[in-house]
């Protein structure tokens, strides 16, 4: 299938990419800046994860209604051109700094996200977004995996994070660069979704409890290898499958319903699984599992806005940030579950992970296909 409005979905898939490629370097380095060299315990850290996801479903819902209030374009913009506030995190004296910065960038990088996929809604039609998803996933985590590279070199050969991180400046300015000479962001109709949809909103939630933040795998690679560099190439290889993944799964003609549910909640619930029983076994088994976390990612981040989009025509902004909110809502439950139990034990806090996603896996099955 060709796109009608391809240099659109790849202005909009490029902004991603540039923002990704700034501050998911961020995102791996924040839990070695807490733990490893502020010397916090784990808790904090899940704690610190759920202020983020916790504000951050807040700023969903409201990006999602403003974007169909104002125009999802204006809002996309106005919240992209915030998230460079993660940037300064390096330049924190503590660890209470350094989560009051980077939780301020994250909050409106979760404002804009819902307009950004009304967007992407906006210049394609039904039979196209699959693939334009696809394509803004695939980008989107193309760009998070070079973060990711250039911070493991950036580690190993011993720069200061804070350079790392202040660099993330400049791709960010161009993400939001693209943002705002795409000839997309009308106005929508903001209204309540409809039950199929909030069905979707609650399975996304409880995959939320299971979607921790991927500092938890970071970390656990690093308690068995006691390398930071070892343990953020955990995240480019979750990334890495993400990405190819999420273009081929926009490529492919699957089920919406069967291949979010299969491929995506139940996938992600046997690697949690996989987490819980095997990390001990080495980090080739750790990859192995961060690789096939990446593949059920790439699942739900291609179908459920696809699927949502579907179900909320002309309150596309309504139903994105509905969609996030239930996300956002689960991975700050899920993020402070996971660091409480994780202090017990890393098998302790996979294993509820597992749990959630079967059960996100049962409501798609039963609720959403009827």
């Amino acid at each position: 299938m060709v796109l009608k409005n391809k240099s659109e979905v790849l202005k909009i898939s490029f902004s991603a990419f540039f923002a990704d490629l700034g501050y998911q370097a961020a995102v791996g380095a924040f839990p070695i800046l807490l733990v490893v060299f502020f010397h916090v315990p784990i808790f904090i850290y899940g704690i610190a994860e759920a202020l983020n996801y916790g504000g951050g479903s807040f700023m969903s819902m409201v990006g999602g209604y403003v974007a169909d209030k104002i125009g999802s374009k204006i809002t996309a913009v106005f919240g992209n051109a915030l998230i460079i506030i993660l940037s300064f995190t390096g330049l924190a004296s503590n660890y209470i700094e350094a989560i009051l910065l980077f939780m301020t960038g994250w909050w409106f990088r979760n404002f804009r996200t819902p307009a950004r996929r009304a967007m992407l809604a906006q210049v394609t039609t039904e039979e196209e977004r699959s693939e334009a998803y696809g394509i803004l996933h695939a980008l989107d985590i193309a760009g998070a995996m070079l973060a990711v590279t250039y911070l493991t070199l950036a580690l190993y050969f011993g720069v200061d994070i804070s350079y790392v991180l202040l660099f993330t400046i400049i791709p960010l300015s161009i993400s939001t660069l693209l943002l705002a000479i795409t000839k997309a962001g009308r106005k929508g109709i903001p209204k309540r979704p409809s039950r199929t949809a909030l069905y979707l909103v609650i399975s996304t939630m409880f995959f939320g409890f299971s979607f921790y933040s991927f500092g938890f795998p970071i970390i656990t690679t690093y308690h068995f290898t006691g390398k930071t560099y070892l343990a953020t190439i955990t995240y480019a290889v979750f990334l890495g499958f993400s990405s190819l993944f999420g273009y081929i799964f926009g490529k492919i003609k699957l089920k919406e319903i069967e291949g979010l549910a299969f491929l995506g909640y139940l996938l992600a619930a046997l690697t949690s699984l996989g987490f819980a029983f095997l990390s001990s076994f080495g980090i080739s088994v750790l990859y192995g599992l961060s690789a096939v976390m990446g593949i059920a990612v790439a699942s739900t981040e291609t179908f459920e806005p696809t699927i949502m989009s579907k179900l909320t025509r002309g309150s596309e902004g309504s139903g994105m940030g509905a969609l996030s909110f239930g996300r956002s809502i689960g991975v700050f439950i899920g993020n402070v579950m996971m660091g409480f139990l994780y202090q017990y034990s890393y098998s302790y806090a996979f294993l509820f992970a597992s749990l959630m996603s079967f059960i996100a896996f049962a409501i798609v099955l039963i609720k959403v296909r009827e």
